[in-house]
């Protein structure tokens, strides 16, 4: 079928590569050493005094290791900066755990082991192999910690291994493994994946195409406190899509559902709240981007155009990146509009950076 065209590439090149990328590559990192800063103000000034979490380092690793590769700029030299903080400064040196919580200077709070964490530091590993970086022994490191969370089926949350059982650190590792299977062709990332994949068929995804989050220790749905965000099914469409073209395999997922489930979710002004269970009265801005991307691969699959890319993003730069600082953005508004976040996180750039890599590599396609 013939496909609408993409129209808004040139704002949204404008946008990541000559504003987003300059600022957080540079006001949002420590010029101390002690990798990116939590958060920016909203006129782009780092909060200098607050804790940092780790999984911020691999995901701006992530973020400018992918815009070196995509020919974004010259960001590979700070990639490798973030990557090497998080490898030698992120592991707390008597239990061997990944620490999870830093001081603002980079010292360990907390060390928890976790899965989520875990798997941004594979992603960002698997971005910079891409970008023909040896990660090779970093990533044998990786292997053997992520070893340490092995389950039954699946992984464990954390070294304590924590209740309740989550999708979300799941759905990142089907990402990081899938990514690593592709920038390697080492059969045991896809095995990772797959595994990953057999959760989200056999337990995650609902017959109606929503996403359950939590679970008991075997895999069952919680009953209570359990939550359904139309973010993550969007997100799943482009990760399945993303498996189908590294691996050259059906997941067996039909994503119509999925997909049609966080189209009905959106608001009167098109936009995803954060939670559909419990109902939320708030929207942040990375749902915004999952859905792009969302709609980004099911355009790409030839499916029916339901929804098109630029009607989600037409109210995206409305509500979240039309800023004072160029660059920028709004983090979450309340469903009447409402500004409710106070400063720019600086993990939200990850979400941003791929739902506007995946539009301009639609738009030149």
């Amino acid at each position: 079928m013939t496909q609408t065209p993409l129209a808004h590439s040139d704002r949204v090149r404008t946008w990541l590569c000559d504003h987003a990328l300059p600022l957080w590559s540079t006001a949002g990192i420590d010029p101390s050493g002690a990798g990116a800063w939590e958060a920016l103000e909203h006129d782009a000034t780092p909060q200098t005094t607050r804790d940092k979490r780790l999984r911020v380092m691999p995901r701006q690793a992530f973020v400018f290791a992918s815009a070196h590769a995509a020919g974004q700029g010259d960001y590979l030299t700070l990639a490798r900066d973030l990557f090497g903080f998080a490898m030698t400064r992120g592991f707390d040196p008597d239990t061997g755990h990944l620490a999870a919580r830093l001081s603002p200077a980079g010292e360990i709070l907390s060390a928890p082991h976790d899965l989520y964490d875990m798997a941004f530091m594979l992603l960002a590993a698997a971005a910079l192999a891409e970008a023909r970086v040896d990660t090779s022994k970093d990533l044998a490191r990786l292997e053997q910690s992520l070893s340490r969370l092995k389950a039954p089926r699946g992984w464990f949350e954390n070294a304590d291994h924590s209740l309740p059982r989550r999708q979300n650190p799941h759905m990142h590792l089907f990402e990081a493994a899938t990514e690593l299977f592709r920038v390697t062709g080492d059969p045991k990332w896809r095995a990772v994946a797959d595994e990953c994949l057999g959760l989200f068929r056999e337990v995650f995804v609902q017959p109606d195409g929503r996403v359950l989050e939590f679970f008991t220790e075997d895999w069952a749905p919680v009953t209570e406190g359990q939550a359904v965000e139309p973010g993550h099914m969007a997100e799943w469409v482009w990760l399945l899509d993303r498996y189908e073209m590294a691996t050259g395999k059906d997941t067996g997922v039909d994503t119509g559902a999925m997909f049609g489930a966080a189209i009905a979710a959106r608001d009167g002004a098109g936009l995803l709240p954060d939670s559909l269970l419990p109902p939320s009265d708030s929207r942040r801005t990375w749902p915004q981007t999952e859905l792009l991307k969302a709609c980004l691969a099911r355009r790409r699959q030839g499916k029916p155009d339901l929804l098109h890319p630029d009607a989600v993003l037409a109210p995206m730069f409305a509500e979240y990146l039309d800023t004072p600082v160029p660059g920028g953005w709004y983090d979450k508004r309340g469903l009447d509009g409402r500004l409710l976040s106070s400063d720019m996180p600086s993990s939200t750039f990850y979400h941003l950076h791929g739902a506007c890599t995946a539009y301009l590599n639609a738009a030149d396609a």
